[in-house]
């Protein structure tokens, strides 16, 4: 007894009191072997713990390649190498790893080797955190990490692991089974490089990442409201156009929670298109979800095009504001308003992704809409060099992949419409464009107190679109065309026609150059100015009086108009204007390949004395500028007084119809016309 007294004594000055309290545990337990075996038993799992804690320390740079080389690689499907060293520094309350070279495989047939690249991984982790579950980082810095995506068809995409297609998609909506990205509390990417490749849908994006930061003091200072958010700055070229973007973003620890909206403010530029967004993305890894301000300006509506693939026509300088909003699969843009070019612009429209091809739906509203800015609805350019164009016809290309691209029906509605020389009122327009056939139908044109009503339609599937044109113009009044000038109060009177054309080509001017059908235009009931033709400056003055007599203005009981269209040469049937003291009759060819014309007129004088100064007025040239005179040589030859007037007007007996269908004015051709049947 007194030896062990002089033992537990002598344990006691040497031992600090910890480690004497567990010698005189053991002790007292000794003769009780189930809580020696116990303890026994927590020893040795304390002393592994112990070993293997030093062992990660000594061995955790070939554990952590492993891990990454073969686990990794096992998951994936694909060989994950770290072709430089891996370095690990434990402390006390955090451990440090550097990971240099990290390559992951492509999958095959693609045309690079690895589908990912890094090269250096830098980061901070708390290790006593991973005992309860979580990965907490407080630091993590990326530099140079190059990512190529490419998708060839519907089966093959680079981004199809083996792994991944049996995980179940709705795990990404349950917080217990989803991946949630780690607490990360500062962030730094540098030198990134992605490429996006998408043969199904023509897309090719090529991003250079100059930097991405997270939690850090410039942020922060540089942004409020973004206190915890991230920055991200770069360029790049998307559908062969140069771009760059920043962006500030919320917390990553916000992208976590799929209850909480993500704040995001967005700057691009490409070219002359500036594109901001500013607002709230719900649940953003899946985009469920926007409302944002979208703010968009640039030289041309049409270069939205890169962006987007929704094609839209040429237009002048532009900028519009209004609310982006996504729900589904469809994106909205509602109570957008600004301007293009001269015209101010309103409405709303949505874009359905759903389908396989997008669909764009619009309803526009304009309250005084410049005519020069339509100019893309109809081929003509809005560059300043189209202000003298070499032709009169528009020649510009019609761009068929982008009719191709998406759907779309777009209603335009303008109250007024302000046209340079033409008395427009408004228009009522829908655009209706499905697997590349466009529809302008209905047309509906307000026009000189009257009415163009119609239909257009190209098909953009052939390599040589055709298109076909029918309009009707109802009761547009001669007055509106001279309204404002000298000529206005003695120029007057009714017209309507018809015109049905339709042909082939790249361009408006290709079209009309290969197109069939006819045209017919007919006038009642009106009077015609003297000053208007002295005002032509035309070398015409002795044929005046055949036309318009001693007056100021003469009366016109009707013109006619109607010719025959043929592989884009117009041939008259009849040309015919009856006034109060002569019949003008001519002979009409207008070459719209070419854009030449050569016609002669002849007057049949009511006036027997007259008879005798019959000169033929003759139009020749381009149309554009055409050279206008008389034909002195051949006033004797042919004259109109020899031809009965029934066989002049033979022709016209096809057009009485339309004159009583109601597309005409019904008044005074009825008689002239059917002089015809007589």
């Amino acid at each position: 007894m007194r030896l062990r007294t002089e033992a537990v004594a002598i344990y006691r000055d040497d031992y600090p009191e910890p480690f004497y309290g567990l010698f005189m545990l053991i002790t007292h337990f000794r003769k009780r072997p189930f809580v020696a075996t116990a303890v026994g038993v927590f020893a040795a799992v304390v002393a592994l713990f112990v070993v293997s804690v030093l062992c990660i320390i000594v061995f955790s740079e070939s554990l952590l390649r492993a891990l990454i080389e073969v686990k990794g690689s096992k998951i994936l499907g694909r060989e994950i190498s770290v072709d430089g060293a891996i370095t690990v520094e434990w402390h006390w309350s955090y451990t440090h790893i550097y990971i240099e070279n990290l390559r992951l495989q492509n999958a095959a047939d693609f045309s690079e080797p690895d589908m990912a690249r890094v090269e250096l991984i830098d980061l901070h982790f708390k290790p006593l955190r991973l005992l309860r579950g979580h990965i907490d980082i407080s630091d993590i810095t990326i530099i140079a990490p190059e990512i190529y995506v490419e998708r060839k068809s519907v089966d093959a995409a680079n981004w199809h692991f083996p792994a991944l297609k049996s995980a179940n998609p709705d795990d990404a909506d349950d917080p217990d089974r989803r991946f949630n990205f780690p607490v990360i509390d500062h962030l730094k990417i540098s030198r990134g490089h992605i490429i996006f490749k998408d043969d199904l849908k023509g897309l090719n994006l090529d991003l250079q990442l100059d930097s991405v930061t997270a939690n850090d003091e410039t942020t922060v200072a540089a942004n409020p409201g973004f206190e915890k958010g991230y920055a991200l700055s770069g360029k790049g070229r998307l559908q062969e156009q140069d771009f760059s973007l920043t962006a500030i973003g919320g917390s990553l620890s916000e992208l976590r929670d799929a209850s909480v909206s993500f704040p995001l403010r967005l700057r691009l530029e490409m070219g002359e298109t500036k594109v901001l967004i500013d607002g709230l993305f719900r649940n953003p890894l899946k985009l469920d979800g926007v409302d944002a301000l979208l703010k968009i300006e640039g030289a041309n509506l049409a270069d939205i095009f890169y962006l987007t693939s929704i094609p839209l026509p040429p237009t002048p300088n532009y900028t519009l504001e209004g609310q982006l909003t996504k729900s589904g699969d469809v994106w909205a843009y509602k109570g957008f308003k600004g301007l293009v070019g001269n015209s101010d612009l309103a409405g709303n429209l949505s874009y359905d992704l759903s389908g396989k091809r997008g669909f764009l739906t619009a309803d526009l509203t304009s309250n005084v809409l410049d005519a020069a800015d339509l100019g893309g609805f109809i081929g003509l350019s809005t560059e300043d060099e189209a202000a003298k164009p070499k032709k009169l016809i528009p020649d510009v290309p019609l761009s068929r992949e982008r009719l191709l691209a998406t759907d779309l029906d777009i209603r335009l509605k303008a109250i007024k419409v302000d046209a340079p020389h033409l008395p427009f009122k408004g228009m009522d327009v829908r655009f209706n464009l499905h697997n590349g056939v466009l529809k302008l139908d209905p047309l509906n044109l307000a026009l000189a107190d009257g009415r163009v009503e119609g239909s257009i339609e190209i098909d953009a599937n052939p390599t040589l679109p055709p298109m076909k044109m029918n309009l009707k113009l109802r009761q547009l009044n001669l007055t509106q065309f001279f309204k404002g000038t000298r000529f206005e109060s003695n120029t007057k009177g009714l017209f309507g026609g018809k015109i049905t054309l339709a042909g082939k080509g790249a361009s408006l001017a290709d079209v009309l150059a290969t197109s069939n059908g006819d045209l017919a235009l007919i006038m009642s009931g009106g009077e015609i100015s003297l000053l208007l033709i002295e005002a032509a400056d035309l070398d015409i003055g002795q044929a005046l009086p055949l036309f318009v007599g001693k007056d100021k203005s003469t009366r016109i009981n009707c013109g006619v108009m109607n010719f025959n269209v043929k592989d884009g040469m117009l041939t008259s049937n009849v040309v015919a204007l009856d006034t109060r003291d002569s019949l003008l009759v001519g002979n009409v060819d207008i070459d719209l390949k070419d854009e030449v014309i050569d016609a002669r007129l002849d007057a049949k004088p009511k006036d027997n004395s007259l008879l005798s100064l019959r000169i033929p007025i003759t139009i020749t040239g381009n149309l554009k500028s055409p050279s206008i005179g008389i034909d002195k040589e051949k006033t004797t030859r042919r004259g109109v007084a020899a031809i009965a007037l029934g066989a002049l007007l033979t022709p016209l007996a096809a057009l009485l119809a339309f004159v009583e269908d109601g597309d005409a004015p019904d008044a005074n051709c009825r008689a002239l016309i059917k002089e015809a049947r007589k």
